[in-house]
């Protein structure tokens, strides 16, 4: 296979065209499991409502934390390979993507079988962190946590595969099969829970399944499939300090960022926890609900990503700021649409999942809230896409950071005034608002750094 195949070249044609065509079926795999946990948050309402198994939302919601902590791992290898694979690609140097590709693997496997281990071994103190009184949930959530954690290996390698496709620009077998996953997922998980009357763990049981078969269609993608990015890709293959580290500098911030994030939103979410089993089923089912949002502008930050990596890489300054541009755009009127459907049917979309009239009022207070946050948000992924396309990771790490201190700061002083768990909600969207603002401000000012001709050469620092 040649260095660039122009089917995936991201430094030549129409700049919307391929921007569209990259980041849609990232988008509709964002929407797939989003849809996935709306539906299983609608399989534990059923199963708390109808079966007697009281607090199965929150306790599904508060393991699913750490599931989503080790997000921060993953997006450490993901980052590295995705990173390598877009810059080398567009420079034409398909044997240094191939490198990267190959040492992000072997870490993710590391880094997997650890994290696995931890989380079953310590699943008791991890849960009781959340010092929840209701014995029950605490036991439902220790049980989800150690049976989902044994399909975390599988999980942090099939992300890594999918970083590696990305990069070189062909996000459309990634959704394919990571649609199938979510398909098995979602059709097997209601059959688990309520014919084999396994429950919460029929829950954990169906998505280790899909995470099993997602493992072994992405390892033949990459070796079989005929788009695949590399024409021979051995898995036996010399781990090469150099790219081990450049891969920790690319994906290091951006595990911090999102490791911090977790963790400062798992203190946030203690905080909700003692306003009781209510506020964290309303704060779980709104912030699913949200993720139309962020899982959108994610999903086109990340495809974003992989199209400035390739003009970053080829040199293509002109291209990279109309981009740049385009980009805002389409994110700047989808923002827009998400603000007005969250705050215009806030309780509505509560009231799909959840049937405590206290709950739904919790939640649509969330979802009013935080739609005045999502039009900045939607626009702030664009600019974390530059970053990151670009290599400069610490830059949103920063910004992330330092939002999240904030955030637990005003929830936890908003709460402890008469506005009770909906100042908990205002803090969330006030740190969202001043971490939106504060990129915007750091990527325009940055990018006047960057030349507009594409003849010039840049040092970036």
């Amino acid at each position: 296979m040649s260095a660039k195949n122009t089917r995936y070249d991201l430094t030549n044609g129409p700049i919307l065209q391929k921007l569209v065509g990259l980041s849609l079926p990232i988008m509709a795999t964002s929407f797939m499991q989003m849809a996935y946990s709306l539906t299983d948050t609608f399989w534990m309402g059923i199963l708390s409502r109808d079966y007697g198994a009281s607090g199965a939302v929150a306790a599904v919601g508060t393991a699913a934390l750490y599931l989503w902590l080790s997000m921060g791992l993953i997006s450490l290898c993901r980052m590295g390979a995705e990173i390598g694979v877009s810059q080398n690609f567009g420079r034409g140097d398909a044997e240094a993507a191939k490198g990267f590709a190959q040492n992000a693997i072997f870490l993710s496997i590391i880094l997997g079988l650890v994290y696995s281990v931890a989380m079953i071994v310590f699943r008791r103190p991890l849960i009781g962190f959340f010092n929840i009184e209701d014995a029950t949930v605490v036991l439902q959530a220790e049980q989800y946590l150690a049976v989902t954690a044994i399909g975390l290996p599988m999980m942090f390698v099939h992300n890594v595969i999918t970083g590696c496709f990305n990069g070189f620009g062909n996000t459309k077998l990634p959704f394919y099969i990571n649609s199938l996953g979510l398909a098995l997922n979602i059709a097997i998980s209601p059959l688990l829970i309520f014919v084999f009357n396994l429950g919460i763990i029929g829950a954990a049981v169906g998505t280790v399944i899909a995470t099993t078969v997602n493992i072994i269609l992405k390892l033949w993608a990459i070796k079989r499939y005929s788009s695949r990015p590399f024409e021979v890709f051995p898995f036996r293959f010399k781990i090469c300090k150099v790219k081990l580290m450049q891969i920790f500098k690319w994906g290091g911030p951006v595990a911090v960022e999102s490791m911090t994030f977790t963790f400062l939103f798992m203190v946030v979410s203690r905080l909700i926890a003692d306003f009781g089993t209510e506020a964290i089923a309303a704060h779980r089912v709104g912030y699913q609900v949200e993720a139309l949002s962020f899982m959108v502008g994610g999903g086109f930050a990340m495809a974003y990503g992989s199209f400035v990596g390739q003009n970053y890489g080829a040199k293509k300054w002109s291209r990279l700021h109309s981009g740049y541009k385009i980009s805002s755009l389409v994110m700047g009127i989808y923002g827009l649409v998400i603000t007005i459907v969250l705050f215009a049917f806030a309780e509505p979309l509560v009231s799909i999942f959840l049937n405590n009239v206290y709950e739904i009022r919790m939640g649509g207070d969330y979802l009013r809230i935080i739609a005045l946050t999502q039009l900045l948000f939607c626009m702030e992924g664009v600019a974390v896409g530059s970053f990151r396309g670009r290599g400069l990771t610490m830059k949103p790490t920063i910004a992330s950071a330092g939002s999240n201190v904030l955030r637990v700061i005003v929830s936890y002083a908003l709460a402890a005034t008469a506005l009770g768990i909906t100042g908990v909600w205002w803090g969330i969207a006030i740190a969202m608002t001043v971490k939106s603002i504060w990129l915007l401000v750091w990527h325009m000012i940055n990018s006047r750094r960057l030349p507009r001709s594409d003849v010039v050469d840049i040092v970036e620092v």
